[in-house]
């Protein structure tokens, strides 16, 4: 093992509060694609638009059917070396998830392993439902295995307006009652995991430095260079589904 592994695993050895903060990277090999980059998702401008807002507005049938179809990927994906480890590792500590992911995947693992884990999800979920109109929400039982078909353009029971995903699309805000708890857990925090992110989407993107300033250590586990990666006291230059099973004491 590297001296970098070597001292992540003693920070981890040592933290007794950790706040995970997950960004796509962190779900790639399960084969669900990140949203930036060469390879993202959003290389593709046409798609790009369709996860605006204002796409449901001017454009709510294609927008739908993009929606159902990612739906339809994220469900045939299943939990990676990653999700697993985690897990694991918050059977014997103090841990907090803040995820940039709209996957569910680590909430999959807890709940399969019955691990109490609090996940805060920053930019929503696939798999809950709210109206794009009337804001009623928990219109589908959370998970895959209930899931109603969007690209259908389901309307809302109480006020006849559009279904969509409970998620963060471009023009949108945080949801508050998630952001404001990660908050508070990276202030918590001894330890900041940086787990597969960017670290180049606002305002999730200030949660580590949020850790940071009030002296949690940081480890940053990203194949790539990111914005974040000035914080790191420690740095894997791997996948988080390789590296951090390594490092989980």
């Amino acid at each position: 093992m590297t001296n970098q592994t070597e001292l992540a695993k003693e920070l981890i050895d040592r933290a007794e509060t950790i706040l995970a903060f997950v960004g796509a990277g962190f779900s790639a090999d399960s084969g669900i694609p990140t949203f930036r980059g060469e390879d993202g998702i959003f290389a593709d401008e046409s798609i790009e638009r369709l996860a605006h807002a204002e796409a449901l507005e001017r454009e709510p049938e294609r927008a739908l059917a993009w929606l159902e179809e990612t739906r339809e990927m994220v469900r045939s994906a299943s939990p990676n070396a990653g999700h697993r480890a985690l897990v694991e590792l918050a059977e014997s500590r103090s841990v907090t998830v803040a995820t940039q992911n709209i996957d569910g995947l680590v909430d999959a693992v807890a709940a399969e392993r019955g691990v109490d884990l609090p996940i805060h999800y920053l930019h929503g979920s696939l798999f809950q439902i709210r109206c794009h109109s009337c804001g009623a929400d928990h219109l589908e039982d959370s998970g895959p295995d209930r899931a109603i078909d969007l690209s259908e353009t389901p309307e809302c029971p109480e006020c006849g307006g559009l279904l969509r995903p409970n998620i963060v699309l471009f023009g949108e805000l945080l949801p508050d009652e998630a952001f404001g708890a990660a908050e508070e857990a990276a202030r918590a925090a001894d330890l900041c995991l940086m787990l597969g992110t960017s670290g180049a989407v606002y305002p999730a993107a200030g949660l580590p430095r949020l850790a940071a300033d009030t002296g949690a250590a940081i480890v940053e586990i990203n194949p790539n260079p990111t914005d974040l990666s000035g914080l790191a006291d420690v740095t894997l230059r791997e996948s988080t589904s390789v590296s951090l099973p390594k490092i989980i004491v």
